[in-house]
């Protein structure tokens, strides 16, 4: 709830400023993110991104004459929740919505086109690697490309046998195919593939077995309250002081995960985070200035550069379509942000040239915001560790041209 009321607040700030007109009717961004649950964290993932994608777009001059505005519902990261969640978004009418994640997407990702509601989805679940929904578009990579990048940074530090340890839910099961793939395809060898159940008291048996044979690297995925089981029973077995590798979940700066992995964290934890660190006309640079007017730091949160870029493709898309109805500007969102076109990085810069009758194509703070046929977009990964305090260390890129070479490799 706190972080709600600070949202508002922020957004309420950016409702007098720019030139917009104050007295047109204000555009909803809604958002679905677990506010409560094992995957709160989550929520001020989205709703940090969110604040800052409309203070840049209404300290710009708004939408044709709109300010923007947030509308937020909770998903608990349940697929139960997500459809009567989605349901109590609608009454706020929104125009765009920003979410859910990766857990609870699949249960309402067929209500966007028959609601007339343009969505951003949060995460890189697999299972949309194809997708086929005309109203639903992706500005995060999809964990297939970062597990590619795990595998990648494992062997470049000459890890080349790994037990896996990922929790039963789909989003985690999904990187365990093109992990296994990209790994052994880079000469790597999977000794043991543990699959945990949350919740459970103790992991202490699913560790014995994913260390019987002394691997070089874990690979993981898991809630929070699952990893705090597990690393605290890892700390008892003596099993911190071998590198583990995980999902962008792990990253959070001074984050629940690298609290709970203990004391070797800054040495030994590792997590992939789909990022570009420079982009077109300084676009990464201009996010982290928004990020510090909103709020108060440049310590970013994961993905918030993906709410802030699919807010602003959203908003180029209305302004090329001269419409803020969703059936008109959806049309547009592939025209501002793909190739041929004049690349821009900043919300004025590509409102300009869009009004001088330019073609455009936004390059944003999370990089490559070219969407595929099945709206997908592909970009690097940073690999993010951590100091003795908890904070970020980036410890390697890896390269899109990487990824595309162990693809290569797999056949």
């Amino acid at each position: 709830m706190l972080v709600l009321a600070m949202v508002t607040s922020v957004a309420g700030v950016g409702l007098t400023a720019g030139s917009a007109n104050a007295s047109s009717k204000p555009l909803v961004i809604g958002g679905i993110f677990p506010f409560t649950g094992t995957k709160s964290l989550l929520s001020s993932w989205g709703t940090h991104g969110v604040a800052v994608g409309i203070y840049e777009v209404n300290h710009n001059g708004g939408v044709l004459g709109h300010q923007l505005k947030s509308s937020y519902v909770d998903d608990a990261a349940d697929s139960v929740d997500a459809l009567p969640a989605f349901r109590k978004l609608e009454l706020s009418h929104p125009t765009v919505i920003i979410g859910p994640f990766s857990p609870t997407i699949e249960a309402v990702i067929g209500q966007f086109k028959p609601n007339d509601v343009v969505d951003f989805m949060v995460g890189g679940l697999t299972t949309l690697d194809n997708m086929k929904f005309p109203y639903v578009f992706r500005t995060s990579s999809s964990d297939s490309n970062e597990s590619i990048a795990m595998a990648q940074y494992a062997i470049s530090k000459g890890w080349k046998t790994a037990s896996l340890i990922f929790d039963n839910s789909a989003n985690s099961q999904g990187f365990i195919a093109p992990l296994e793939a990209a790994f052994k395809a880079l000469g790597g060898t999977i000794q043991q593939n543990i699959t945990l159940t949350p919740g459970q008291a103790s992991y202490s048996s699913e560790l014995t077995s994913a260390f019987a044979n002394k691997p070089q690297v874990i690979f993981d995925s898991m809630d929070s309250q699952t990893a705090a089981t597990l690393f605290t029973d890892g700390q008892q077995l003596g099993y911190m002081t071998t590198p583990w590798i995980g999902d962008d979940l792990q990253s959070a700066p001074q984050g629940t995960y690298a609290k709970s992995f203990g004391p070797t964290a800054s040495t030994d934890l590792t997590a992939a985070l789909p990022a570009t660190p420079t982009t077109a006309d300084g676009a990464y640079n201009h996010f982290l200035a928004d990020y510090q007017s909103v709020w108060r730091t440049t310590t970013i949160l994961p993905t918030t550069f993906n709410e802030y870029d699919s807010i602003v493709i959203a908003s180029l898309a209305m302004t090329m379509a001269k419409s803020t109805d969703p059936k008109k500007w959806v049309g547009d969102v592939m025209k501002v942000s793909d190739p041929p076109g004049t690349v821009c990085g900043t919300y004025a810069t590509c409102v300009r040239l869009i009004k001088a009758g330019k073609k455009i194509n936004y390059n944003g703070a999370s990089g490559n915001d070219d969407f595929n046929k099945f709206h997908n977009v592909f970009s690097g990964f940073q690999m993010q560790g951590f100091d003795s305090s908890l904070n970020n260390v980036t410890k390697a890129y890896i390269t899109p041209a990487q990824l595309a070479a162990v693809v290569a490799k797999e056949g």
